[in-house]
């Protein structure tokens, strides 16, 4: 291991902050988007990144060790933290642009362990640009995807009915319904994919359905 001097260890705490900042401030906004990786997570991973890239470069440089090496199994090793934030509901898949956030955020941090700070800085924009400004041309201008929601309704004749055209009041395609009664046999249990307008928030929806009596329980996953 090579000797590292005062200077270097210097740049190391500046090459460490500047991780711990990008990370922060992608994982800000994964947060305040209530996403399954938030702040935390980000900023670990962004610094993992950044500490493990500078251990490659100065911590092996004198054993004849190829750095790139154990970067690139920071790049892979990422994949199976964001497997973690990836869940499938039949057709439905969710979570994977915070596992693309969470690699993207791995290689800002390994980009600032080797110091080219201009690039790190061009990193964070863009995935800023991506989730952010991207996020809102998808709110105003298409639809969110597909949502599954889970709503018990008292089991009655006509009970369906109210449900799906309060649904269709709200612009909510109804793509599939599956329907289960309860044991009790007092409510009728209603599993929907639906493609949910993206003026529509799950606040909305909630008010909505949640004035109709005969609904006694709503699930949204």
């Amino acid at each position: 291991m090579a000797e590292v001097s005062g200077l270097e260890y210097l740049e190391f705490l500046i090459r460490m902050l500047s991780a711990f900042l990008a990370g922060g401030v992608i994982g800000l906004q994964r947060e305040r988007a209530e996403k399954p990786a938030g702040l935390r997570t980000h900023i670990l991973v962004c610094s993992g990144a950044c500490l493990i890239t500078l251990a490659s470069i100065f911590g092996f440089s004198g054993l004849g060790s190829d750095p790139s090496r154990i970067i690139g199994h920071i790049v892979s090793g990422i994949g199976f933290l964001g497997a973690g934030t990836i869940f499938r509901h039949g057709k439905l898949v969710t979570g994977l642009t915070t596992a693309a956030s969470l690699w993207a955020t791995c290689g800002i941090g390994i980009v600032f362990g080797t110091g080219m700070y201009l690039l790190g800085i061009l990193g964070v924009g863009f995935v800023l640009l991506a989730l952010v400004a991207l996020g809102w041309y998808e709110t105003y201008f298409g639809r969110k995807g597909l949502t599954f929601l889970k709503i018990s309704v008292v089991d009655q004749p006509g009970s369906l009915g109210v449900l799906t055209g309060a649904l269709g009041e709200l612009e909510v395609d109804i793509k599939e319904i599956s329907l289960s009664k309860e044991k009790e046999g007092q409510l009728v249990d209603c599993l929907l994919q639906v493609d949910i307008p993206a003026g529509v928030s799950s606040t909305d929806l909630l008010k909505v359905l949640g004035e109709i009596e005969l609904v006694k329980e709503i699930e949204i996953r």
